[in-house]
């Protein structure tokens, strides 16, 4: 068989499977499809579960049907001649092999071709055989015993002997044997196994056996039924079935006691005596049943592992061994949370008081594996009546709980349930109430919650220590939905929660009062609001960030909108990471698209996007959500992509497309779907489309259907292609531009007032002033740390002196307005330096012969333009409405080609030499 044979047989056996190893079912074809290799030994070496034998499986089928199908044996620990005889077996293949190999040598050799494939063995668990299976595989390994056949063996990493696992090594590294090591498998490739949630996924840790097992156990748990679970809890038996009594009895004991156990207790557990427990320790240890874990203490394989090996022991004598522990470990002096696991699984034989610890250690546990706090929550609602304290209790740290996770459903009614029976306490289930209105407002427009939040508002006195919580609250439902209405007090409720210790809710009432005060003009308030409320959530540890994440989706916005976009990042980032460490997957969206908006300002094109990118994924079904990140997507590839490239436009219209009624005041985070848009048709030279979509989607130049906070970004964008594009808004546009800056003199919107003010100068051909306000955006917004408006800014300048002439300071700002894009990877800006020359004057010169074809008033108009005068005034010059200067500028610009006041300047002097 030659090399072009072998290659595309290799290439037709990977087009024919499906497997989400691809890498690593490459690596192992190749090995056996190479013609000129010699047989030799190929070990697939990984986790239990990893998919050592699927993989396998893939290998044997393609085989199947050719002229050598593989030949398969299993080892196992079933008895003593099980090893010795899948080795002779082995032999015998073997031999076969070499006689056959002896045959071709002969002289008929060169009449009968060649057999296209060797032989192939596929040993799976090999890490099961005797000693001598072993010692075979070691010289085959070494090349003491060469074999004319491929040996794929499969091995478990912890479980291979020592020197079977030293051989394969070093064959490996001089070629002489192949080792494929199955890794985790990456986030995608679990979800090329099955579309499990973010949690699911994270809990298997890359094993898609863990991921399919977690899958079944929900399913169980949902329908009440064993039926999906059963063919893993089958896998367990399976691989515990020739256990001794003494050593099952001690597996069965880890398995209640799950991880970082010692032998002590597991002796008291068990009830065995410790000397049989260090025996079958050491054994279980060796089938990498149970691992070391932190020094001499011990743990189960793996915790899905733990728990299907608990769902197949003796209940009842589960029950007593949970009792066991809950003595042993209550002496020891350990925490709620360590006993809870033991007490949720002897309810059986649970007392009031044990409820309660139960409920006690959930509440530990929530800030932490809030997966498992939700688990014993719920087994405690069924043997916990409402009329009980306990029963009250447990509901209402339910609630919380599942309100913490998105399931803002279930939370509401068990919220209404305890409201009804009127026996919770106050000041819990007013922080409850909080909880899930922040939650519901955070996931859409329901407002179930706000009648009974306005209720407790009402009923609580300021003294109380939940109305800090229910005030933040009601104002972050303001706020964040953009409600309007009489702003409300708050310098009492943040003095009562920093009085009552509650500083993550007064940093939150904190950058509520910040949001505030900038719509009013009162910046400097807000800027120190926002500096406080910074410190209390940097000083605030993660577990107690995790139940206040939506304090720093507050803070995040009005960092956002005063410009402190590094302040914003640094708030994102942390958020981001607790959300994702203790299972709030239902802010991620959130979190993802603020970030986004602050690395994008920040001219992190490439992280903006891919923050955006990860909001999609998490959006799930949030419309709303989606719809913003693609605009944010949209508005990182308006600098990211090539001249002409299109994506930015196409990710637009899709936001666009998708984008529902605007939702008030949240829009302001991620900027709205006609941005990125309108910034694309003024960049492919359609400066006309993009005022159009900037005035219908701003509802008139006042732009009052755009969220405040972008406003002065649109202003200067509308001010730009109005001077393009020769139209009147153009001024008006740079006018509201000014006051918005002289109204929030923040340093963003002061830089946008200096671009428009240029574009004005620009219009009236006043070169260097316009390049003076350009200079003053480039450095105001590198004050602000914006690096892809400070290198838009300074293309301005540079493409404005390119044409007209003034290339010695084009080119000093060319040099610093390149560094700045490459380092932001924003080609497009980089083609501006490249090819300084506006759009305005980018077409060909045009022809004097063309002037000629102007009506007398068409060319007195087009003199008195190109001299520097505004619209108005010629219209009062010549006595003439001001739409009529419009009609004949727009008949001007179709009969000369040209596409604004600046490049119709540059023709009449060409011609006039005026």
């Amino acid at each position: 068989m030659t090399h072009t044979d072998g290659s595309a047989r290799l290439g037709d056996a990977l087009a024919r499977t499906d497997s989400v190893r691809a890498a690593e079912l490459a690596l192992l074809l190749a090995a056996v499809f190479d013609p000129d290799a010699p047989g030799r030994v190929i070990a697939v070496v990984g986790e239990p579960g990893s998919g050592k034998t699927h993989l396998l499986g893939v290998l044997v089928r393609e085989r199947q049907w050719s002229e050598r199908p593989a030949t398969v044996h299993q080892c196992a620990r079933r008895g003593p001649g099980t090893g010795r005889a899948t080795m002779d077996q082995v032999r015998t293949l073997l031999r076969r092999a070499r006689r056959a190999d002896e045959r071709e040598v002969a002289v008929v050799s060169r009449l009968r071709p060649r057999r296209s494939t060797r032989e192939l063995v596929v040993i799976d668990d090999a890490h099961l055989a005797d000693e001598a299976t072993v010692a075979e595989l070691c010289d085959m390994a070494a090349g003491t015993t060469a074999p004319l056949a491929d040996v794929v063996i499969a091995l478990r990493g912890r479980q291979t002997p020592a020197h079977l696992d030293e051989a394969l090594r070093m064959a490996a590294v001089y070629g002489q044997a192949v080792r494929v090591d199955l890794g985790p498998l990456s986030d995608e490739q679990l979800l090329a196994v099955s579309p499990a949630p973010l949690d699911a996924r994270r809990r298997s840790a890359g094993n898609p056996f863990a991921l399919l097992a977690l899958q079944a156990l929900d399913e169980s748990a949902r329908l009440g039924t064993d039926t999906a679970v059963a063919p893993y809890e089958f896998a367990v038996l399976r691989e515990t079935r020739d256990l001794t009594l003494n050593e099952r009895v001690v597996l069965h004991a880890a398995a209640v006691l799950r991880s970082r156990f010692d032998r002590d207790l597991l002796a008291e557990v068990a009830e065995v005596d410790p000397l049989v427990v260090a025996a079958s320790v050491e054994s279980l240890a060796r089938r990498d049943l149970l691992r070391p874990d932190q020094g001499d203490r011990l743990s189960l394989r793996d915790d899905v592992f733990g728990t299907l090996l608990h769902r197949t022991i003796d209940p009842c004598w589960s029950a007593r061994a949970h009792q066991r522990a809950i003595q042993r470990l209550t002496a020891r002096g350990l925490a709620e949370r360590e006993l809870g696991f033991h007490l949720v699984n002897s309810l059986s034989r649970a007392r009031e008081g044990e409820l309660a610890r139960i409920v006690a250690a959930a509440g530990e546990l929530t800030s932490g594996d809030i997966t498992s706090a939700i688990s014993w929550l719920t087994s405690v609602l069924t043997e916990a009546p409402l009329d009980s304290e306990v029963g009250v209790s447990a509901r209402l740290a339910l609630s919380g709980a599942l309100a913490q996770v998105g399931r803002v459903a279930e939370s509401r009614e068990l919220l209404f349930t305890v409201h009804d029976a009127g026996t919770a306490d106050p000041v819990e289930l007013s922080r409850q109430v909080a909880a899930v209105a922040v939650v519901e407002g955070v996931l859409g427009h329901d407002v179930q919650v706000m009648d009974l939040l306005t209720e407790r508002l009402r009923g609580t006195a300021s003294t109380d220590p939940g109305r800090p919580a229910l005030v933040l609250a009601n104002a972050f439902r303001e706020h964040f939905a953009g409600w309007r209405g009489e702003p409300t007090p708050l310098d009492g409720a943040i003095e009562a929660a920093r009085g009552h210790g509650d500083h993550l809710v007064a940093a939150g009432l904190l950058a509520i009062r910040a949001l505030e005060a900038i719509p009013s003009g009162r910046v400097r308030e807000a800027t120190d609001d926002l500096t406080a409320a910074g410190e209390l959530v940097d000083r605030a540890p993660e577990h107690q960030l995790a139940a206040a994440l939506p304090t720093v989706v507050l803070l995040s916005l009005g960092s956002l909108y005063s410009g402190r976009y590094p302040e914003a990042r640094r708030y994102l980032v942390r958020g981001v990471g607790v959300a994702n460490a203790r299972q709030q997957q239902f802010l991620l969206p959130t979190l993802h698209v603020l970030l986004s908006e602050a690395e994008r300002q920040l001219g992190r094109l490439r992280p903006a996007y891919d923050a955006a990118d990860d909001a999609i994924i998490e959006s799930g079904g949030n419309n709303h959500r989606h719809a913003q990140a693609l605009a944010l997507k949209s508005l990182a590839e308006v600098w990211r992509e090539a001249p002409g490239d299109g994506r930015a436009r196409v990710l637009a219209q899709q936001a666009l497309a998708q984008q529902s009624v605007p939702w008030g005041g949240i829009n302001g985070c991620a900027s709205l779907a006609a941005l990125p848009l309108a910034k694309c048709a003024w960049l492919d030279g359609d400066a006309k489309h993009c005022v159009t979509l900037l005035l219908n989607e701003g509802r008139g130049v006042a732009l009052l259907g755009i969220p405040i906070w972008h406003r002065a970004a649109t202003w200067e964008l509308l001010c730009a292609a109005a001077v393009d594009a020769g139209m009147s808004v153009a001024e008006e546009s740079a006018n509201h531009a000014i006051k918005h800056a002289q109204r929030f003199p923040l340093p963003h919107n002061v830089a946008y007032a200096e671009l428009a003010r240029g574009h004005e100068r620009r219009a009236e051909r006043l070169v260097m002033r316009a390049v003076h306000h350009y200079d003053r955006a480039a450095e105001l917004f590198a004050m602000a740390g914006m690096q892809v408006e400070q290198a838009y800014a300074l293309g301005h300048a540079v493409r404005l002196l390119s044409a007209t002439g003034h290339r010695d300071g084009a080119a000093d700002r060319a040099d610093l307005g390149r560094e700045v894009a490459r380092r932001c990877a924003a080609q497009t800006l980089l083609a501006w330096f490249t090819c300084p020359e506006p759009r305005a004057v980018d077409a060909a010169p045009v022809e004097v012969a063309v002037l000629g074809e102007l009506t007398r008033r068409e060319r007195e108009i087009a003199l008195l333009v190109s001299s520097g005068m505004k619209r108005k005034d010629i219209a009062e010059a010549l006595e003439i409405s001001l739409r009529t200067v419009d009609v004949h500028l727009t008949r001007i610009y179709r009969k000369t080609g040209v596409r604004s006041q600046v490049q119709l300047a540059l023709a009449l002097t060409q011609e006039t030499g005026f």
